[in-house]
């Protein structure tokens, strides 16, 4: 009986023996197939991060470990809120309170636009807008975004600055969830960076090959909108209709205008636009030393030197040519001659635009050389009729495919 006894004790304890190492076997293989909150965060945590300055633009490279599903992010998140995913680039003024927390991501515009948030630095957003940017893939796991800084709020200056990810999946997930530590991935990890936005200005352009253009490539739905004359005192109010408008133009100037409003071209050239050479006093077929005198006279004022010379009344001679190639310039007319200086009324010179304009269009209008409150009067509806038929507006350089020198600022 007691042997029997043993037997059955025996049993027992190889019985409870096997079920305890069955109740392990499943707990583990619970572990394994339910991730834990830490994990859920590691799907995408930041590897590497880098600023850098080109031009007047300032370049974000990113590379994670997992590919990014950039239309899953919010490119203006509630940054208090738990629920919300976003990438963002985040710049803190030294000394300052004030983060600027430029985000990727959004379902649409995902690769032509950035979120620019102003927060609190405990995230609340005290104001938020969208910007135009250029947002590429580099293989699978690099993102690289550059945008204009100044139109972000960013001035030149020192900046704190790191990467916040918040893009995987994260609890709590109640309206009010705010985001824990285990739910963000930083870089630097630890303490933030500093990095130095160097203030710069625009020197001059490229393209000045001496070629008679007058018009842009047909193939892209771009025109470009050109002001001569000036500056005079109808400039600033063609500025504040084109910054309001965000809309980008190039300016052929007199020299003794420029000599004259030397902080209006200035001005010209602050606000993102283009700078021609339109010869010193509007003379017919100005010989080379007229062209010299009047990027002297533009150099002088802005440091900026012209690489389009636009000839008065649009003459051209084998020897004008000539002087502008020797001045490394590009002679430039014009296909949509708005004729706003004949005073035919702001319908009409809307209407001759919008009915001649195509792509590549260089229009010819004017903010100089006479009144012209017709030609202010009609930019608004020129701009918004040309954006509502697809046109994007550029600069002549832009529409040429030049681009603009820039220098830091000494």
């Amino acid at each position: 009986m007691t042997r029997s006894s043993g037997i059955f004790r025996s049993g027992d304890r190889l019985r409870q023996q096997v079920s305890l190492l069955f109740f392990f076997l499943l707990i583990a293989g619970l572990a394994i197939l339910i991730p834990s909150h830490a994990s859920s965060a590691d799907q995408n945590p930041i590897r590497s991060s880098r600023l850098s300055q080109k031009g007047s633009s300032l370049i974000v490279q990113i590379r994670t470990s997992q590919k990014v599903n950039l239309g899953r992010l919010d490119r203006r998140p509630d940054f208090a809120n738990g629920n919300h995913r976003y990438l963002c680039l985040q710049m803190n003024p030294r000394g300052g309170t004030t983060i600027v927390r430029i985000c990727l991501g959004g379902r649409s515009r995902t690769y032509r636009v950035l979120g620019v948030s102003r927060t609190s630095e405990a995230g609340r957003v005290r104001s938020s807008k969208v910007i135009r940017a250029e947002v590429k893939r580099v293989g699978q796991l690099k993102l690289v975004a550059t945008f204009d800084p100044a139109a972000a709020g960013l001035p030149p200056g020192n900046y704190a600055w790191r990467i916040a990810d918040h893009s995987g999946e994260c609890p709590p997930s109640g309206p009010k969830a705010r985001p824990t530590e285990e739910c963000l991935s930083y870089f630097p990890p630890k303490k933030r960076a500093v990095y130095r936005l160097r203030p710069i200005r625009v020197v001059g352009c490229t393209g000045g090959n001496g070629e008679l253009v007058r018009n842009g490539p047909r193939g892209g739905k771009r025109v470009a909108l050109t002001f001569d004359d000036g500056p005079s005192d109808y400039t600033p109010e063609v500025l504040h209709i084109l910054k309001r408008k965000e809309v980008k133009a190039t300016f052929f100037m007199l020299g003794q205008q420029v000599t004259r409003y030397p902080s209006y071209a200035r001005r010209v050239l602050a606000l993102g636009h283009e700078i021609g050479n339109h010869s010193y006093d509007h003379a017919l077929l100005p010989v080379s030393s007229d062209i010299r005198h009047t990027n002297r006279s533009i150099i002088q004022a802005t440091h900026f030197r012209p690489c389009l010379f636009r000839p008065p009344y649009g003459a051209v001679s084998s020897s004008l040519v000539a002087s502008a190639r020797a001045a490394r310039m590009k002679v430039v007319d014009w296909d949509v001659d708005t004729t706003d200086w004949k005073l035919p009324g702001a319908g009409y010179i809307k209407s001759n635009v919008l009915g001649n304009a195509h792509s590549g269009s260089i229009v010819l209008m004017h903010d100089g050389g006479g009144p012209r409150s017709q030609t202010v009067e009609a930019l608004p509806g020129i701009i918004d009729g040309l954006r509502g038929r697809g046109y994007r507006l550029v600069t002549v350089s832009q529409l040429l495919g030049n681009r603009m020198i820039y220098r830091p600022v000494p």
